[in-house]
């Protein structure tokens, strides 16, 4: 009974130990990864800017390609999203939203994953000669969970992976496939409407 009984303290101790650690752990985390890719700003821009784009690149969709994913009308620009929703734990249920879009320079993104905070993240496009640097970051609010935060000390490592993953298959499709950036469309004075 004795054994019994230093095992439960023991067990007690240590839930109690990771929780106090958990709420001295930061509340947030920054992950950044970054790629140089043999294509035009545009061009890679294209590839993030408009979210049906992002099947042929985005290591989400790898996990599961079965994942349903409903599109909003226009899906590229600011104000675009898409839901997703999977049986596969990694990937889960959320929605994707694109906060802001500065052509060929940066793209920043809301995600709401279910169950967490949101969180937010970020493409900057920037030319190097013939290149370009492809640099996607991503800021997590892990809120006042311990075990959130107890978890975010492995989330640079975990996501790293993942975002490399990612943006060797956007540089892949950018060299390989280019598609043509959206032109925006070039609008007539009025005065030569006749």
């Amino acid at each position: 009974m004795k054994i019994i009984k230093y095992i439960v303290l023991t067990i007690v101790f240590l839930v109690v130990a990771l929780v106090i650690i958990g709420f001295l752990m930061p509340s947030t985390r920054h992950v950044e990864r970054s790629v140089s890719i043999n294509s035009k700003p545009d061009v890679v821009f294209a590839y993030v800017n408009d979210l049906k784009s992002w099947n042929t690149w985005s290591p989400w969709f790898k996990m599961d390609p079965q994942s349903k994913m409903v599109f909003s009308e226009p899906s590229a620009g600011a104000g675009a999203n898409y839901t997703w929703d999977s049986q596969n734990k990694n990937v889960g249920k959320g929605k994707l939203t694109i906060e802001e879009s500065v052509a060929a320079s940066l793209v920043k993104t809301k995600l709401e994953f279910e169950g967490m905070n949101e969180s937010y993240a970020y493409f900057k496009f920037e030319p190097e000669g013939e290149a370009t640097k492809v640099t996607w970051g991503f800021d997590a609010n892990l809120g006042n969970n311990p075990f959130f935060r107890l978890m975010g000390t492995m989330m640079d490592k975990m996501m790293g992976d993942i975002f490399n993953s990612g943006l060797a298959d956007l540089k892949k499709v950018s060299e390989e496939t280019p598609i043509a950036p959206v032109e925006e469309p070039v609008l007539a004075p009025a005065d030569s409407i006749k």
